[in-house]
C-alpha cells in the first residue's frame, strides 16, 4: 500500500469515528448543541484530543512532498488609528453582509508545560483592619458616610451541565480537516517554506517532541491505535520535531 492509500484509509477511520462522537453528544442533522453533561463533555475531549493529533499527522504525511516557494516579503504594515467596533455585520464590495468564517483546524500541536509541577508563590496581601465603629474625636459633620452594604451574589446552581460551544467548534473544524487533507496540506506546506523569524507561530515544525497529545501506552479506544499508526506515518523521514522551547 503507497503512501496516498494509507493516508485514505486512516482519514476514513478517523473521519467515522469522529461522526460517531458527533452522535454521541447530539450533534447531527445539521443541528448544534448548546450544553452538555459533564461527564459526557470530559469523554468527548479525550477522544477529540486524539483524533486531532492523529489528523495533524496525517497532514504532515501528506503535506511531505509538496513544494511551495516561499512568498515575497512584504513591506512593514503601518499602524493604523483604532476604532470602535460596530454591532452591524461587516459587508463586502457589493454591500452584502459578509458570511461567518468556518472554524480553522489548529495544525500545531500544543507545546508541553514547563514547570507546572512547581507550586505556584501565594501572594501575602496586606492585612488592613476597618472599624465598624466611628471615631469619637471626629466630629460627626465630618465623618464619611458609612458606605453601602455590598450586593449578595446569587448562588449559581450546579445542574451538572457545561457549555459545548469550545467543544462542538473543534469538532466542526477537525470534520473538515478530516474531509480536504490536501487542502490543509497545503496551508502547511505554505507554513513550512517561510524562515522560521517569519512563521506564525514562529516554530520549527508543526508537531511537538515526544509523545503526541492523547496518546496512550495501552490503548483503550479505537483511536489510540490509528493514532500510533498516524504518528509513525508522520515522523518516518521527517526532520526533528519541534522543541519546547
Amino acid at each position: 500500500m503507497d503512501r496516498a492509500s494509507t493516508i485514505e484509509h486512516w482519514r476514513l477511520s478517523l473521519l467515522a469515528e469522529l461522526l460517531k462522537l458527533c452522535a454521541e453528544i447530539g450533534l447531527s442533522g445539521g443541528g448544534t448543541v448548546e450544553r452538555v453533561p459533564k461527564p459526557v463533555h470530559r469523554y468527548a475531549l479525550r477522544i477529540l484530543r486524539t483524533v486531532e493529533a492523529a489528523a495533524r499527522r496525517l497532514i504532515l504525511a501528506a503535506a511531505r512532498n509538496i513544494v511551495v516557494e516561499p512568498p515575497p516579503q512584504r513591506p512593514p504594515r503601518q499602524a493604523k488609528p483604532r476604532q470602535k467596533p460596530s454591532a452591524e455585520p461587516k459587508a463586502d464590495a457589493e454591500g452584502k453582509p459578509r458570511r461567518k468564517r468556518k472554524p480553522l483546524f489548529n495544525l500545531f500541536d500544543a507545546l508541553r508545560r514547563v514547570g507546572r509541577f512547581f507550586k505556584k508563590k501565594r501572594r501575602v496581601e496586606p492585612r488592613i483592619h476597618f472599624f465598624a465603629a466611628p471615631d469619637p474625636r471626629i466630629p460627626e459633620f465630618l465623618r464619611s458616610p458609612a458606605p453601602p452594604p455590598p450586593p449578595v451574589a446569587e448562588k449559581k446552581i450546579d445542574d451538572g451541565m457545561v457549555s459545548a460551544k469550545n467543544l462542538v467548534r473543534r469538532l466542526l473544524a477537525a470534520a473538515d480537516a478530516l474531509q480536504d487533507i490536501p487542502g490543509h496540506a497545503m496551508r502547511l506546506a505554505q507554513w513550512q517554506a517561510r524562515p522560521k523569524e517569519e512563521r506564525r507561530p514562529e516554530r520549527w515544525g508543526p508537531l511537538r517532541s515526544g509523545r503526541p497529545p492523547g496518546f496512550r501506552q495501552r490503548p483503550i479506544h479505537v483511536v489510540d491505535e490509528i493514532l500510533k499508526e498516524c504518528h509513525w506515518l508522520a515522523i518516518q523521514g521527517n526532520p526533528p520535531l519541534d522543541d519546547t522551547s
